[in-house]
């Protein structure tokens, strides 16, 4: 088979699929609304129970995670706070102690 050819052929399978996915749609939506054992206003009115629940759930969680983050970031600031004052006390330390080995390097040598 030719590059041409197969490619046309290829075309027409897509088409076929999507045509038979939208009868099959339009057939199952059909079936489903001769079916159903509620009216709609009962379908709507449960669906909107159903939002709201979710609504809520995802508000909760929402809030939880919230949480954690405030107190994980809040962790991270102390960490950082001590992290720099140990960094500043280092510093004094080996700022101090190179001052004072110059001062009695000066002093041992007169």
């Amino acid at each position: 088979m030719r590059g041409a050819d197969y490619q046309s052929e290829q075309n027409g399978r897509g088409s076929d699929f999507v045509v038979g996915l939208l009868c099959g749609t339009a057939v199952g939506a059909a079936v489903g609304l001769l079916l159903a054992t509620k009216t709609g206003a009962e379908l709507r009115g449960e669906i909107a129970q159903s939002a709201d629940r979710l609504r809520r759930r995802v508000g909760e969680s929402y809030d939880r995670a919230s949480e954690a983050v405030g107190q994980a970031v809040d962790k991270g600031r102390d960490a950082v706070r001590q992290g720099r004052q140990t960094f500043d006390e280092v510093k004094a330390d080996f700022t101090d102690g190179g001052q004072d080995r110059r001062t009695d390097a000066a002093h041992s040598t007169y």
